[in-house]
C-alpha cells in the first residue's frame, strides 16, 4: 500500500511540473528610451527570481526571459515608457532698444512692447530679427546669424545645453543654459585693416509656460546705449 502511495504521490509531481508553464524569451525593440537605464529601472522596481533582463543601447533592444504572465507585464510596461518626447516650438526675438521715442514692432509684439516700456527705460523698440527653432524633451539646440542696424552688422549665436517639457496643460519648457552670444561690429577698423568688433553675450535658465512670451532679458550692444533685449515664446507640440 506504501508502495502505491508513493507511485500516486511520484505521479502527482511529474505532472505538476508539466503543468507548470514554460520560460519564454522576448526581444524588444525600443525607439525613444535608453535601453540600460530600462533595464536598471525594472530591476530595481521589479524584483523577482522569475525572470531575467538584458540589454543593449547599441541595438536598442531588450531581451526578457520568465513566466509568460511576468514576461507579458514587463513587456506592457515598457511600452509605455518608450513612446516620443515631446516636441516644442520656439520663436526668437532679437529686439532692438533706442533712446528715440517710437517702436518699430509687429502686432505678435505688441504687448511684448508695452511689456518692455514698463520695465525698461528706453523709448523705442525695434525688431531686428526673428526666427523659429524647433526642439525635443532632453535634447539640445542652437541658431546663429546676422543682423543690421544702423548700416552696422551683428553676428549672433544662439543656444541651449538641454530643454525639458514638463506638468499637465498648459506644459512648461525649461532651457536649460540657455546662451546668446553677440559680435556687434563698430564699423571701424584698426591699423591691420580688421573690422573692430565688440563681443557680448546673455546666459540664463527659462521656464517658458506654453504660448507665453518671456523677456530673458538683456545683452551690452553698442556700450550699453542700444542693448539687445531677448524674448522667447514656447509652443509645445502634441
Amino acid at each position: 500500500m506504501k508502495l502505491l502511495c508513493g507511485f500516486a504521490l511520484m505521479s502527482l509531481f511529474i505532472a505538476a511540473q508539466d503543468a507548470a508553464p514554460k520560460p519564454v524569451q522576448k526581444l524588444i525593440s525600443v525607439k525613444y528610451i535608453d535601453a540600460n537605464s530600462v533595464h536598471n529601472l525594472l530591476r530595481n522596481f521589479a524584483p523577482g527570481n522569475d525572470w531575467s533582463i538584458e540589454s543593449d543601447n547599441r541595438l536598442h533592444v531588450i531581451a526578457l526571459r520568465g513566466r509568460p504572465e511576468t514576461v507579458a507585464t514587463l513587456e506592457e510596461a515598457i511600452k509605455k515608457l518608450d513612446v516620443a518626447p515631446p516636441d516644442f516650438e520656439l520663436t526668437v526675438y532679437l529686439i532692438s532698444s533706442s533712446p528715440q521715442a517710437g517702436d518699430q514692432l509687429p502686432d505678435a509684439l505688441a504687448s511684448t512692447g508695452k511689456q518692455l516700456h514698463g520695465v525698461f527705460a528706453y523709448k523705442g523698440y525695434q525688431l531686428l530679427d526673428s526666427f523659429v527653432l524647433r526642439g525635443s524633451d532632453s535634447q539640445r539646440g542652437n541658431a546663429s546669424g546676422t543682423i543690421l542696424k544702423d548700416g552696422k552688422s551683428s553676428t549672433y549665436y544662439f543656444r541651449y545645453e538641454r530643454a525639458a517639457v514638463s506638468g499637465e496643460a498648459p506644459k512648461i519648457v525649461n532651457l536649460h543654459n540657455l546662451d546668446l552670444q553677440i559680435r556687434f561690429f563698430t564699423g571701424a577698423y584698426d591699423k591691420n585693416g580688421n573690422p573692430i568688433s565688440h563681443d557680448t553675450a546673455l546666459n540664463t535658465d527659462v521656464d517658458i509656460r506654453d504660448g507665453q512670451k518671456v523677456v530673458v532679458g538683456k545683452s551690452d550692444v553698442n556700450n550699453g546705449e542700444n542693448p539687445l533685449i531677448l524674448v522667447v515664446t514656447a509652443k509645445v507640440v502634441e
